[in-house]
């Protein structure tokens, strides 16, 4: 009979990346009978050996955030899983009760360091996002030490996490080797002096700096995502270099990998703030999966990973000229982009996969299996 683990979100759709095509899909291959509860209004359905429980899409952040926790509860309590892991800190409360009121075992996945993001919500006043800050980082230091493991993204976030308690893994966001092998093998052809930037269009991700800086390059920017907030868009097209950007929109994962592929640079240059100097952006590795040489900002996390290891050029994000000059010297040196696309993809198929970190999440789930 397989173990049933089963889990837990209330933000992420059934489609996420981390979620669902790595952490389910890897468990339900090793054998488990894996249960994904998400609230995102499309219906219950097996996939992929998967069985997805929908919840219904709350009615605004409120309503998820007091309505859809309560669901969750009583439907992972009323189940027969031996493990729950959960993605969102909203349901800290969540797994702290599972864990005491069922016999699972109970794991809180921090996808990033939340009481550092939660500082810079431009929806929040800045008297709350303190506040909020301080809440979640209690309620985190809180629930750690009594659940039984906590996964992290990066060895930077584990390391609090490890004090308070010793059941710690860094579980990195690397692409899918499955997902990107096609790219991977081939040399696909690439639009010239073309950069792309796929992901949430927002102030502190370095859009307008990028703007300011191409306004006298003969360049193109295809931007992919969603902005947050939406009238950040006005802002943006108000910029003498919007008619150089190309706006895709939201786009399928099959659609934003075959974008990133087309370009010959990927950017990210996320402006200096705590949750970002001290992470690993998924989409650094997707755009070296592409091919794409890469463009991030000048953090100590992308030295050695991008500029030693000679697949892009690491730049001041606050920095207009700076990151002027380094778009001229990629795109000026068709060889030296083709080289780096290749440095990339090479670091992808030895080093920065999925695959590698496949392996410590089957272990964690072999250990408390066992307890």
């Amino acid at each position: 009979m397989p173990s049933i683990v089963y889990q837990l979100s209330s933000v992420h759709v059934r489609s996420d990346v981390r979620v669902f095509h790595k952490q389910c899909i890897s468990l339900a291959k090793a054998g488990y009978k894996v249960h994904l509860l998400v609230a995102d209004g499309k219906g219950d359905e097996v996939k992929q050996g998967v069985v997805v429980h929908d919840l219904g899409k709350p009615q605004g952040r409120l309503n998820r955030m007091l309505f859809v926790p309560v669901k969750l509860f009583w439907k992972a309590c009323s189940s027969k899983a031996i493990i729950c892991q959960f993605h969102d800190p909203e349901l800290l409360p969540v797994g702290l009760l599972i864990q005491l009121c069922s016999k699972a075992k109970v794991i809180y996945d921090a996808h990033e360091s939340y009481p550092d993001d939660i500082l810079y919500k431009d929806y929040l006043s800045p008297w709350l996002r303190r506040l909020a800050s301080f809440g979640i980082r209690h309620l985190e230091n809180f629930a750690a030490r009594r659940l039984a493991a906590v996964i992290t993204v990066t060895d930077y976030h584990a390391q609090r996490f490890r004090r308070l308690n010793k059941a710690t893994y860094t579980i990195c966001n690397y692409p899918l080797l499955s997902e990107w092998s096609s790219f991977l093998a081939t040399n696909t052809p690439r639009q010239q002096q073309s950069l792309c930037y796929v992901g949430n269009i927002t102030r502190k991700r370095g859009l307008g700096m990028l703007l300011q800086s191409i306004q006298h390059l003969d360049v193109t920017v295809h931007l992919a995502g969603g902005y947050e907030p939406e009238d950040y868009r006005d802002e943006l097209v108000a910029m003498p270099a919007w008619d150089k950007v190309v706006e895709h929109g939201y786009l399928a994962r099959q659609e934003a990998i075959s974008l990133m592929a087309s370009c010959q640079v990927g950017l990210m240059l996320f402006m200096p703030e705590p949750n970002h100097i001290n992470s690993l952006s998924t989409k650094v590795f997707e755009y070296m999966a592409a091919g794409c040489a890469v463009l991030v900002s000048d953090f100590p996390v992308y030295r050695q990973l991008i500029f030693d290891s000679g697949c892009g050029l690491c730049v001041n994000p606050e920095n207009p000229f700076e990151i002027a000059q380094a778009i001229q010297n990629l795109l000026s040196d068709p060889e030296g982009l083709e080289v780096m696309g290749k440095r990339g993809k090479q670091l992808i198929r030895e080093k920065y996969n999925w695959e590698t970190q496949e392996e410590t999440l089957l272990r964690l789930y072999e250990i408390l299996q066992r307890k």
